[in-house]
């Protein structure tokens, strides 16, 4: 199947990046959550940590704070008393969403989301795009019909955007 075909349904009421800080060292340390879901789950569980540092990870104020990334178009849809952002119109594997965040040094970062492809069984990359190029924080096989949790972590070496 095409990748335009494939319309990967990307819910970020769990926040796609959904970065907390997770740093023993600091004051404002949270401990983290080590559960992830490994079933396919009809609904999916609200966001971890109240979203962390996304800005309107439960869409409450529809698309604002999430761009297209490459060719990608976004809308945001409701179904079930879920609300999610749709990634369509995809030429490419990496076109998808993305939220601009300001890492801080020597910090450990964790996301969870949750994802739903149109059709089949997909796998999906989280993958922070830095100034030193990207950095793969973690996959999952999406499935249509239900919502797979991808959960990962990265460690930011240097400050600045992502």
């Amino acid at each position: 199947m095409k990748v335009e075909e494939k319309r990967i349904l990307l819910w970020l009421l769990l926040s796609l990046l959904c970065a907390h800080l997770f740093s023993g060292l600091a004051n404002d340390a949270l401990s983290y959550d080590y559960t992830a879901s490994l079933e396919c789950l009809e609904k999916p569980h609200k966001p971890q940590y109240g979203g962390g540092i996304i800005l309107n990870p439960e869409l409450n104020h529809g698309l604002k704070g999430w761009s297209a990334f490459g060719g990608a178009e976004m809308e945001n849809r409701a179904s079930g008393g879920n609300t999610f952002i749709v990634a369509h119109s995809r030429k490419q594997m990496n076109d998808s969403i993305s939220q601009k965040l300001h890492l801080h040094k020597d910090k450990l970062y964790t996301f969870s989301a949750w994802i739903q492809v149109s059709s089949g069984n997909t796998p999906v990359t989280a993958v922070f795009r830095t100034n030193s190029g990207p950095q793969y924080a973690g996959a999952v096989f999406a499935e249509s019909g239900c919502w797979s949790m991808l959960k990962g972590g990265l460690h930011r070496r240097f400050f600045g955007p992502c």
